[in-house]
């Protein structure tokens, strides 16, 4: 995982984290014995890192951007303890590199009806997005003119 990625899914993290309202959560894990008054917006990292099941330490350096890449189970425990959405879930999965950004392997097919209309646009440059707005398709135009940085990229080239 490169730094980028590392920055983007720390980031990822902390936001959700400090959006999760402390009372959406078991009672238990935000409130161990001792504990003085919240003063943070959210979950603590200690409280996360106890739902989820992991060690403060390890959840704190993927905060901070210092950790090697999580495993699945990692993910999944932690999106379970952020309450993630399965959107949201997908998303900390790509940051974290474990789906690679345009695979098709969770994707609906292109209807056929999309495909010919994309084929007669003749000399538009087109390509259809899907709703994260990952290019699925992209116009012939896209596909011809390979020497053209922005053409090339939206033909996945």
């Amino acid at each position: 995982m490169d730094g980028v990625s590392r920055s983007e899914l720390a980031d990822f993290l902390r936001r959700r984290r400090e959006a999760l309202p402390p009372d959406r959560v078991p009672a238990t894990a935000i409130h161990p014995p001792g504990r003085r008054a919240r003063r943070t917006p959210g979950l603590r990292r200690e409280e996360v890192a106890a739902l989820a099941g992991v060690s403060v330490n390890d959840y704190e350096r993927l905060e901070q951007a210092r950790a090697p890449r999580p495993s699945p189970q990692v993910l999944a425990a932690l999106g379970t303890a952020l309450r993630l959405t399965a959107a949201e879930r997908e998303h900390l999965a790509r940051l974290a590199g474990q789906i690679p950004p345009g695979t098709n392997a969770d994707r609906r097919p292109v209807p056929a009806g999309a495909r010919r209309l994309l084929n007669r646009l003749g000399p538009i440059p087109a390509y259809l997005v899907d709703e994260r707005q990952d290019i699925v398709l992209s116009g012939w135009l896209t596909r011809v003119h390979p020497g053209r940085p922005w053409l090339a990229k939206l033909a996945g080239q």
